[in-house]
Order: structure tokens, then C-alpha cells, then sequence
């Protein structure tokens, strides 16, 4: 299993990201031309560049060679490879990856910020609440049990259209399940079948285009 993070640094769709369009799938390449502002477009791009980047560091398949679907609720896989799981997220500024031939994974990244608490009765399990609410209370929590919770709903494939006021992230059922970890303003969080083959590791555009062009 191999997992990657990757700030998104660039403020432009530029010269540069024209030439990496021919990088990734014809539908990306449309979806991606769609998009009105740079900042979506840049991690649309990105998104597709290293998911390709992470299943050849596990797989040796050459970097063109995947071809990618969905299933019927919504979760990407690669087609031909069953071995392979993978899971992508992206906010603001920074995409997160994982691929793995262990089992499953489901991922997710939020940018810490200031949020209406009031959300929770309809989203959280009553112990994670009060988990947010301890003195002192914090964002960082807040997005600890969401990120924990969208990235197992995504290792299940059903993504949040199941009662996920019942699931309890703090539960010991999870432990063994979960990573989750702090970086800068963000907050990432791995689901899969062995957190201990989780060891995040920090990706530059330059590095990652490099590594991909050469």
C-alpha cells in the first residue's frame, strides 16, 4: 500500500498544465476543459496525475495505461486490475491518494476552518459529538471524526447515503482501521484493511511532473 499528499501550489491552469493534459483519460481531459476556474481545474488535473503516479509505483504498469470506471454508487476502480484498490480526495490546496493490493481503502482530506457546529446532530454520532465538545473544543476535532467518516464510508463504497449518525468513528471496531493525521491546516484520514502498512508521504508538483515526463 502506498499513500501520497500533494499541495496544490499553483494559482494558474497554464502553459504547463495544457501539455500534462495528454496525460490523463480523453473523459478527464473534457471534464477538466469544462471547469470554469483554475483552482478546479488544477485539482482535477492533479487528481488524475496521481492516482496514475501511485498505481505505477505499486503496479510497474506504464504511467498510460490504466483506464478507470466507477461502480453503480459511485466509487472509482481500475478496470482489469481487481487486485487494486484506490481511493483519491481533494480540497482546496491539497489532493490525497492511496492505492493498495491488501484489500480496500477509502480517503479523505479537509482543510481546517472555522464551521457551525450545529451540523453535527445531523452527521455525528452522539459520542463523537461530545468528543468535538470537550474543553476546549476545536476544528481540528470537528474535521478529525469528518474525515474519519467519509473515508470509511468510501472504503465501503457507499460514500454518505447510509445513516452515518449510527457509526461511531471513535468506536475500537475502527482502530485498527483508521489513520488519520495533521498536516499544516489540513486533516487527512486512511481507512483500509492494514493501518500499518499507512506511511503518508509529501509529493511536489515539480516532483510528481518530473517523475512522470522523465
Amino acid at each position: 500500500m502506498i499513500t501520497y499528499y500533494l499541495p496544490v501550489t499553483t494559482s494558474h491552469f497554464s502553459n504547463k498544465e495544457e501539455s500534462l493534459l495528454g496525460l490523463v483519460s480523453d473523459k478527464r481531459r473534457l471534464e477538466i476543459e469544462r471547469l470554469k476556474f483554475s483552482d478546479s481545474k488544477l485539482l482535477s488535473l492533479y487528481s488524475e496525475l496521481l492516482v496514475r503516479y501511485c498505481l505505477t509505483k505499486l503496479t510497474k504498469v506504464n504511467f498510460s495505461d490504466f483506464v478507470f470506471d466507477r461502480t453503480e454508487k459511485g466509487k472509482p476502480y481500475v478496470t482489469g486490475h481487481d487486485d487494486i484498490d484506490f481511493n483519491i480526495s481533494h480540497t482546496k490546496g491539497m489532493i490525497l491518494c492511496s492505492v493498495t493490493d491488501t484489500g480496500k481503502v477509502g480517503v479523505d482530506v479537509e482543510k481546517i476552518r472555522p464551521i457551525k457546529y450545529n451540523i453535527m446532530k445531523r452527521c455525528f454520532n452522539p459520542k463523537e459529538i461530545s468528543y468535538v465538545e470537550q474543553i476546549p473544543s476545536s476544528d481540528q476535532k470537528f474535521f478529525e471524526i469528518w474525515t474519519k467518516k467519509e473515508a470509511y464510508t468510501k472504503y465501503l463504497g457507499t460514500g454518505l447515503t447510509i445513516d452515518i449518525t449510527a457509526i461511531n468513528m471513535l468506536s475500537p471496531e475502527h482502530s485498527d482501521k483508521i489513520y488519520s493525521l495533521k498536516s499544516g491546516d489540513y486533516v487527512f484520514s486512511i481507512y483500509c484493511d492494514d493501518n500499518k502498512a499507512v506511511i503518508p508521504v509529501c509529493i511536489s508538483e515539480d516532483e510528481l511532473t518530473d517523475s512522470i515526463i522523465h
